[in-house]
């Protein structure tokens, strides 16, 4: 079963992410959506675990990586979840059931939604929104939506006015429409601040 279920894409950082570390990878702006009149989607970037739900079962990051102590919690709540997801659809975000290095003061869910794959399709924006609602899931906070900027750093006003700088991680920018999983680097990007891992390198216990 695993050898038919995909690894999560690794997210490139956006020009200028003060937050990135020497192993990342980062976006080619001139190439970041170029289509003319495509929407942007900006939302929070949660500070929790990949996760991604599909009819039998959950993984994190990778389908193969093995069963963790600490994702007990996420295990219980997608076994309610799971058996509402079609075969062949994988629903993916974030498991806030353990924290990480923000603790957070406002309460959270144990899990938000950040985008929703039919295959190696990630569905669009408004669909992604629509599925969450069916299962009764939660999406990511929506910090903005519209046109591409010229410069990335623009994406930032609505992160600086909307959020908590000192606190919050970043964001993460994606294109509204739905697009095959080989054009993932060109479609998603993320802005992380600085300093804001504060976990050890062994995190999570094994």
């Amino acid at each position: 079963m695993t050898a038919d279920l995909p690894r999560y894409p690794r997210t490139p950082h956006l020009p200028g992410s003060p937050g990135a570390t020497d192993d990342d990878v980062w976006c080619d702006w001139s190439r970041f959506v170029p289509e003319p009149g495509r929407e942007l989607v900006t939302t929070l970037k949660m500070d929790g675990a990949n996760t991604t739900l599909h009819a039998c079962g959950m993984y994190g990051r990778s389908p193969t990586g093995r069963s963790r102590p600490w994702q007990s919690r996420m295990r219980a709540f997608a076994a309610a979840v799971c058996p509402l997801i079609p075969q062949g659809v994988r629903v993916c975000g974030e498991d806030l059931t353990v924290a990480h290095s923000i603790v957070y003061e406002r309460e959270l869910p144990p899990f938000m939604v950040f985008s929703v794959w039919d295959g190696d399709v990630c569905l669009p924006w408004d669909e992604t929104v629509a599925w969450a609602g069916m299962l009764g899931l939660p999406t990511v906070p929506l910090l903005a939506r519209g046109p591409r900027p010229d410069e990335p750093q623009r994406l930032r006003e609505a992160f600086d006015q909307r959020t908590d700088v000192e606190r919050d991680e970043g964001f993460v920018v994606r294109d509204a429409q739905g697009f095959a999983r080989g054009e993932f680097a060109g479609r998603v990007a993320k802005w992380v601040r600085s300093g804001h891992v504060r976990t050890g390198a062994r995190w999570p216990a094994p």
